[in-house]
């Protein structure tokens, strides 16, 4: 059989299916991964109003009976001095180069400032020539008179885009357009994970993440941007998952207002995030936190390397 016979047979066996990877990039707070979790039916990025809540590169995987999509969810693109920052903004570039398709978002209920606008013309400059979608996240609290001049100003800044979606991912309007317009540039070919698979992170990686959730949605100002969250132990039996953690922080000064008037603070995050792991994990959890401060953790990168947070 002549080579030519071969990969038209291997296509013919394939049919349509399609898969690849999209990498969705946009500025902090745009709702990267709350469009993921809504695409993939379950928790896989936390989220929280504030910025930079993602930290590294993290895999939700939407299967169909014709496609499947391997979304990468990446840190917000910013600009900021720490070595923690340059790796956040790194990885999410990186994430861009290894993508087949690149979805490239923004708040429509914000104006379009100079940070957004720029990314936009990054993209759009030729350096990467796999195909753009804008996605035009929170369109519920858009009116359609000033949502069309949003759209038309993206045509503007990238004419050669493939497509420009409006989509709330809160709500889920739209979203189902989206995936379809993501499903037809993707590459044929077949599924890399099975059909049961929705990330590839661990359950120790799920229980750090989901307690850092907790600590930002509980702190205020600066103090999450300083915190991180280690495992220590995670063990599992017949009984359950038994976990031990340990939160960082930058200060010292920043560790009684962690814990709190009398530990309350942590025991509220603590309580939060085992609710929340029990029924991702489906089985009891035992979590135990403690906070423990390390000095400038967030600009040394032999820790940042330790904790998964390397560029």
């Amino acid at each position: 059989m002549s080579d030519t016979e071969s990969m038209n047979e291997s296509s013919n066996d394939l049919g349509d299916y399609r898969c690849g990877t999209v990498a969705l990039l946009g500025r902090p707070n745009v709702g990267k991964s709350t469009l993921m979790n809504r695409i993939i039916g379950a928790k896989v990025a936390i989220v929280t109003p504030k910025p930079q809540t993602t930290r590294h590169r993290i895999l939700g995987i939407h299967t169909s009976d014709s496609c499947q999509i391997i979304f990468v969810d990446t840190p917000g693109i910013h600009r900021g001095s720490k070595q923690l920052n340059r790796n956040m903004v790194r990885i999410a570039y990186a994430a861009a180069e290894e993508a087949d398709v690149l979805a490239v978002m923004q708040d429509a209920s914000a104006p379009l400032d100079r940070g957004t606008r720029a990314l936009i013309e990054r993209f759009a400059d030729g350096r990467l020539q796999q195909p753009r979608l804008h996605v035009l996240n929170k369109v519920d609290q858009v009116a359609k008179q000033a949502l069309l001049p949003r759209l038309a100003e993206m045509q503007r800044l990238d004419p050669g885009a493939a497509a420009y979606i409006p989509v709330s991912a809160r709500k889920g309007v739209q979203v189902d357009a989206l995936i379809d317009e993501v499903a037809r540039h993707l590459p044929q070919r077949p599924a890399v994970y099975e059909a049961d698979w929705y990330t590839d992170q661990s359950q120790r990686q799920l229980a750090a993440e989901y307690v850092r959730e907790q600590v930002f949605l509980a702190m205020q100002q600066e103090i999450p941007f300083q915190t991180a969250v280690e495992i220590e132990s995670f063990c599992e039996d017949e009984n359950g998952v038994a976990i031990e953690a340990a939160i960082l922080v930058g200060s010292e000064r920043h560790k009684p207002m962690l814990i709190g008037k009398g530990g309350e603070r942590m025991k509220k995050i603590g309580t939060t995030a085992r609710m929340g792991l029990m029924t991702l994990f489906g089985c009891a959890v035992d979590l135990r936190l403690w906070v423990r401060v390390q000095p400038d953790w967030f600009d040394n990168p032999g820790r940042l390397h330790d904790l998964g947070l390397g560029s």
